[in-house]
């Protein structure tokens, strides 16, 4: 049996998403998959249920059969010092054993998620540097190329993980950045006793957000309910005269339009060229009822929210491209640029 444990060097890197497309893609070549998540930070309540939502996302993505309370057995369900301060290390350590010897039992390969990023959970035991050890696992570390400087961050995590981080992914590379890293950084992660699997690009559709997923971030009202949860992958501010705006309009695609409640002007326009897929009206200005039986006719979503369009826009910029991996869109994205992409022979030979 043959398990890797997925790391990152910061939050939001896409650790999860990768963890699907490979438990997808290994379940096609005939193994028998597992997922863990030793240590879930993340917690929501869901069906009366305790749970890590990337954990709980990724267990139904990969539908493995487990139960969620083995897969993700350690959850931080309250502030971070009070768990730390009334917790037993060593029997969380036997907890994550238990679990592990579970869910490993009848696999072929387990994937392991790390926590939020490789330190979180030092003081507990159980940041990725003791789980990797723990379990006796391989680490791949997934990195977000936000800057050169990811290059820094990785070093430091090596000098934690020592030989067992053996893999590096890049995530997210935009243009010309793809070339470069791919030319450059692959030597000098070989430099260091690091390979480089492969460079996954910036896609819109996985950093997009569906609908829903805005509207809760913003605790939005629904004036016209959507038939269907798109995906958002791009965003207008609705600030100018109804003919430029067309031209921005005319340019994007699956686009949301952020204006005040009393554009009527610019809201049906964007419902006329039929490349906005949600209108967001804020400081709580409602539009003509016009408007909204036109958005219900087309099937445009449109959402009240209570702040200004500055405010809504720094919230959307808060939780872009930061948004989890599901619906089957996004799913079947992510798995068929990890085909693309990264080497599997050198990860496991197969």
């Amino acid at each position: 049996m043959k398990s890797i444990l997925v790391s990152s060097v910061e939050g939001y890197s896409g650790k999860s998403a990768v963890i699907i497309a490979l438990g997808l893609i290994l379940r096609e070549k005939g193994f028998k998959v597992g997922y863990f998540k030793p240590f879930g930070v993340g917690i929501t309540r869901i069906r009366g249920q305790l749970v890590d939502t990337d954990a709980y996302n990724t267990a139904i993505a990969l539908n493995t059969g487990d139960d969620i309370e083995a897969i993700c057995p350690v959850k931080l369900d309250k502030p971070y010092i009070e768990f730390v301060s009334s917790a037993d290390p060593k029997e969380l350590k036997k907890r994550v054993l238990e679990s592990y010897n579970r869910i490993s039992a009848d696999k072929d390969i387990v994937l392991v998620e790390g926590a939020e990023e490789y330190k979180v959970g030092r003081a507990l035991g159980l940041c990725d540097c003791d789980v990797s050890a723990t379990l006796d696992l391989e680490v791949l570390m997934v990195v977000k190329y936000t800057d050169d400087f990811v290059l820094d961050r990785l070093l430091m995590a090596k000098e934690l993980l020592g030989d067992r981080l053996k893999f590096v992914l890049f995530n997210q590379l935009a243009g010309y950045k793809k070339v470069y890293v791919t030319g450059i950084a692959e030597r000098f992660l070989e430099r260091n006793g690091m390979e480089l699997l492969g460079t996954l690009p910036y896609d819109p559709l996985l950093a997009g957000l569906f609908v829903s997923e805005i509207s809760d971030a913003l605790g939005g009202e629904w004036l016209v309910k959507p038939d269907e949860d798109e995906i958002i992958e791009e965003f207008l501010i609705g600030a100018m005269s109804p003919p430029s705006a067309l031209k921005y309009f005319r340019r994007v695609r699956q686009a949301a339009l952020i204006t005040g409640g009393d554009r009527a002007d610019l809201q049906n326009l964007a419902l006329e060229t039929g490349n906005i897929k949600c209108i967001l009206l804020t400081g709580h200005l409602e539009p003509p009822q016009t408007m909204l039986g036109k958005a219900e006719e087309k099937g445009v979503p449109v959402i009240l929210v209570a702040d200004d369009t500055l405010a809504t826009m720094e919230k959307i910029d808060e939780i872009f491209g930061k948004a989890r991996i599901r619906g089957d869109a996004k799913i079947r994205r992510i798995k068929e640029l990890v085909e693309l992409v990264v080497d599997l022979e050198r990860l496991w030979g197969t």
